[in-house]
């Protein structure tokens, strides 16, 4: 039950000896950069500006930063693997917004925005 600790040592040194590549700083400084650039521009979204069709605003962004941009960089590894967006990234909600000072009973007052999912912002 209780070996001698040592017997496996040569195992170890022959293990600790193998020679494995290793970054250089250039390497070693890229690794975070694509989530320092995530949560760059999550922190620039507006906290209360109208949601997407998925209803989630800046603010949810910003207070879940850390959680999200894991998952966010996940996400936009395999978008660029694949070579294509989701259908969600093409949804909008189409809202009309009223011109101001204009007869709101005729069609042509009204101007058109869309309000995209900010996911597909980032």
């Amino acid at each position: 039950m209780y070996g001698n600790k040592f017997d496996n040592l040569s195992k170890m040194d022959k293990l600790l000896k193998h020679s494995l590549p290793k970054m250089d700083r250039k390497e070693i400084e890229n690794l975070n950069r694509p989530t320092k650039k995530i949560e760059e521009v999550i922190k620039t979204l507006p906290a209360n500006k109208s949601p997407g069709p998925d209803g989630f605003m800046g603010e949810f962004f910003q207070t879940f930063k850390k959680e999200l941009t894991r998952i966010l960089l996940k996400l936009f590894q395999k978008l660029q693997k694949e070579k294509r967006l989701p259908s969600l990234f093409y949804e909008v909600s189409i809202i009309l917004i009223p011109k101001p000072e204009k007869d709101t009973t005729k069609k042509e007052n009204y101007r058109p925005i869309s309000l995209t999912n900010i996911d597909a912002k980032i």
